[in-house]
């Protein structure tokens, strides 16, 4: 018995702890934006409401997590049209799933600034796995920069299904674009 504790005393004071380290997000120098094409035409917008919990770390990237939530009734893109839509049941249906999340699944490093980015994002109650590279770059001692852009498919999340399920109207594509700033 004593060899037994004295091994798993050994193990675990000779076990690296890995913390990643928390970061708070500066909302005010942050966006969420969101663009696509409807009728041929360019739009975007942006997430006004959104909340993001990040702890990284550098020296071990996979032993971060990042998660957000987005308040979809705070999506606007300055359009009174396209406004008024996207609360709808056929897009976001904020009456019933006023949020989305994200949350990590995982964080590597790619090389030099690019780290990639996989997670799990939730619209509609439908929940995708999503993947992006995000550019982290350290702007002095305490604070961070991070561009990062993905692109989902509005239609695996049955954004708009019932209205424009061929994508006649609305491209599939939409491109969510995030530049966060972030202190220690």
């Amino acid at each position: 018995m004593k060899r037994t504790l004295f091994t798993l005393g050994l193990l675990l004071s000779s076990a690296q702890l890995v913390y990643a380290e928390h970061y708070t997000v500066d909302y005010e120098k942050s966006q969420v934006q969101f663009s696509g094409k409807h009728a041929g035409n360019d739009f975007s917008g942006m997430f006004n409401t959104w909340t993001a919990d990040v702890d990284f770390d550098f020296a071990n990237p996979e032993a971060s997590h990042i998660s957000a939530v987005f308040k979809l009734e705070s999506a606007k893109t300055g359009n009174a049209m396209y406004d008024g839509t996207l609360p709808t049941a056929d897009w976001f249906n904020v009456a019933e799933t006023p949020e989305g999340t994200f949350k990590s699944t995982s964080v590597q490093h790619v090389e030099g600034d690019i780290y990639k980015i996989e997670g799990e994002l939730t619209l509609r109650d439908v929940t995708k796995p999503v993947a992006f590279n995000a550019e982290i770059s350290k702007v002095d001692e305490m604070n961070y920069e991070s561009q990062s852009e993905m692109v989902l498919k509005r239609l695996d999340f049955g954004l708009g299904e019932a209205s424009d399920p061929n994508t006649e109207w609305v491209d599939n594509e939409i491109v969510i674009k995030m530049h966060i700033f972030a202190q220690k």
